[in-house]
């Protein structure tokens, strides 16, 4: 009998760790990207992404247009260089998470997909910024 029941044990924890991605890599935004608020502050952060097909999209708030986003997108299929956004402001690459833990990890590598649509993160340094 309790051979039985750590074989089911076994079982639904394999099944766990598979469904919820644990041992799993992400492919994750980049925490901050290259555009400074001040000196103090540092650098603008990561508030939201966005995930389709094998594409995910970062968004930081920008410092040259307040009130804005600025989007930086990687791609499987470009090795998670950058697609599209000003590359003096987007980082080159998207970032491995080997966590694969929300909220920052919108392409699951063990999947492969996008673990959801969108997600916000609200890093530190991720509002939008006010227009003077």
């Amino acid at each position: 009998m309790t051979r039985f029941v750590l074989a089911v044990a076994l079982i639904v924890y394999n099944l766990l760790a598979v469904s919820t991605g644990v041992g799993a890599t992400c492919e994750a935004c980049p925490n901050c990207d290259y555009e400074n608020i001040s000196p103090t502050q540092g650098n603008a952060c990561l508030n939201y992404w966005t995930c389709s097909g094998d594409t995910i999209s970062c968004y930081y708030p920008s410092v040259a247009d307040p009130g804005t986003y600025t989007g930086c997108s990687y791609s499987a299929s470009a090795s998670w260089a950058l697609t599209s956004g000003p590359s003096n402001i987007c980082p080159s690459y998207a970032g491995d998470n080997s966590k694969c833990e929300p909220a920052n990890n919108p392409y699951n590598l063990g999947l492969p997909g996008c673990t959801a649509s969108y997600g916000y993160v609200g890093e530190y340094n991720s509002g939008l910024l006010k227009r003077e």
